[in-house]
């Protein structure tokens, strides 16, 4: 009885995970879309632009980068990625939005990589904002020539659906975005639902030793 209990209770967690796992966000990568690039292997996008599967370009121009660029750059993962700057010297930055599926009360993670580069300038950096929280990720002030930085921010969702925003807010000619990336953050009710499970094996031990 023990072992069935148990074994239900593993893979209720199990499946909790595999959930929390899950990416929200399409198209992630940039990786899909209605890409026509020119002879640089780029494709500057307008504000309002929906080239890119999933995704709404916000603020100004932004650039889609494609695998055989001229300026060494290279995505985080894939082929294609953005830069915020679109090539020009200083602000405005442009941006990308999103809109996905939430659960009002819940938590979530948004993870993305920041790109910057020697060649094109530092510091660079991106504003993530979502559901009323927001904060600005910036890159290290030295590296190579095509450099990524991971960074995460959690926020709690207070509707049934939540715009993902990312900005540049600080960059000379490069201001790198890649790998986007929203996934539930586990309750504590999981561990609750264990905790119980558990007292209930021990619960039942007991009874039979007695």
């Amino acid at each position: 009885m023990k072992k069935v209990i148990f074994s239900g209770l593993f893979l209720s967690l199990m499946n909790m995970s595999q959930v929390a796992s899950a990416n929200l966000i399409t198209n992630g990568g940039f990786e899909s879309g209605a890409y026509i690039p020119s002879s640089n292997d780029t494709m500057t996008l307008p504000v309002g632009s929906t080239a890119m599967n999933g995704w709404t370009v916000t603020d100004d121009l932004i650039a889609w980068i494609g695998p055989v660029n001229p300026w060494s750059l290279a995505a985080s993962e894939g082929d294609f990625f953005l830069d915020l700057t679109d090539f020009a010297t200083g602000s405005p930055f442009g941006g990308v939005s999103q809109n996905i599926t939430t659960v009002a009360g819940q938590s979530y993670e948004i993870s993305f990589d920041l790109g910057s580069s020697n060649l094109w300038g530092r510091p660079s950096a991106i504003e993530a904002s979502a559901a009323g929280f927001s904060n600005i990720f910036t890159s290290s002030t030295v590296g190579g020539v095509s450099d990524w930085d991971r960074f995460s921010m959690l926020f709690t969702a207070n509707s049934d659906t939540t715009t993902i925003f990312l900005r540049g807010v600080t960059g000379f000619q490069y201001i790198g975005l890649d790998n986007v990336s929203v996934t539930t953050v586990p309750v504590p009710a999981a561990l609750v639902l264990f905790l119980s499970g558990i007292g209930t094996i021990f619960s039942i031990g007991r009874t039979k030793c007695t």
